[in-house]
């Protein structure tokens, strides 16, 4: 029987009734996989991570993350069940005004009792892995952006977490560095035996890295597959997406019922 590490069953969300962002949305995310969300902006993929991460709690259905229903626990106990999440924000969010040593060492030292002799080894390690060993004294605002995105995956490592999420991992970054990060991503993702999920909006990447894709729009899962099946799709949004054509079924205007031309009579 497949094992899942994270099972989001008939979710609704909204942060209101009238504008719901997430519509009876299902997905399974196998134990050891690599699952890209993706889709156009606003679509629900950052609001999926926050439930996940028991940031925010559905209108309704259930989130399984790591075999407990995060729906139903405490602050309590959603905060040591995030001990074993990982998690890289969009552009890293480094802590601006510590060192690289100190950004890696932080969870070590708030969650842990571990000596300092050993943070320190660990902290190496960490760096080591992505390639930024002997940078520990440096500041953030020394780093470029892919090396700051590095040390953020780094300390999002520290605690050999089971599940890791990526908010668009490569969104800034040259394509040098993009493509080193995609590579240590799968690296980590394979040493570790971890389980990834990625919400990107890179196609060319993200596909060369992931065993499974669900493709959102308009708040609900509308394809889903491996990286062959979806690059094969006939779904019109998918292949607007993927395209990148401006014209198609995607429309990119705020949904309104204002009249465009009544309100400039009236100014």
């Amino acid at each position: 029987m497949q094992d899942y590490s994270v099972i989001v069953e008939n979710v609704t969300f909204g942060y209101s009734e009238d504008t719901p962002i997430l519509k009876n949305v299902s997905l399974k995310i196998p134990v050891g996989k690599t699952i890209a969300i993706m889709g156009g902006s606003g679509c629900g993929k950052t609001t999926l991570l926050k439930l996940i991460s028991g940031q925010i709690k559905p209108s309704s259905g259930s989130v399984i993350v790591l075999n407990q229903e995060i729906t139903k626990q405490s602050n309590k106990q959603i905060l040591e069940l995030r001990k074993r999440i990982g998690m890289l924000f969009q552009f890293g969010a480094l802590f601006t005004d510590m060192s690289v040593y100190e950004n890696v060492a932080f969870c070590l030292k708030e969650h842990t009792d571990l000596s300092e002799s050993m943070i320190k080894k660990i902290v190496a390690m960490k760096l080591n892995a992505v390639g930024l060993f002997g940078t520990e004294q440096l500041m953030p605002q020394e780093l470029s952006g892919g090396m700051s995105r590095r040390v953020a995956l780094a300390r999002s490592m520290a605690l050999d977490p089971e599940l890791m999420m990526y908010d668009e991992p490569f969104t800034g970054l040259d394509p040098i560095s993009l493509n080193v990060s995609a590579m240590l991503i799968q690296k980590l993702n394979k040493a570790l035996k971890q389980t990834s999920i990625l919400v990107t909006h890179d196609i060319e990447s993200s596909f060369k890295i992931v065993d499974y894709i669900y493709f959102m729009a308009d708040g609900k899962i509308i394809a889903e597959g491996s990286p062959i099946d979806v690059q094969n799709t006939d779904n019109p949004m998918v292949r607007q997406f993927i395209e990148g054509k401006v014209n198609g079924p995607y429309s990119f205007e705020y949904k309104t019922n204002l009249d465009y031309n009544a309100y400039l009579g009236i100014l």
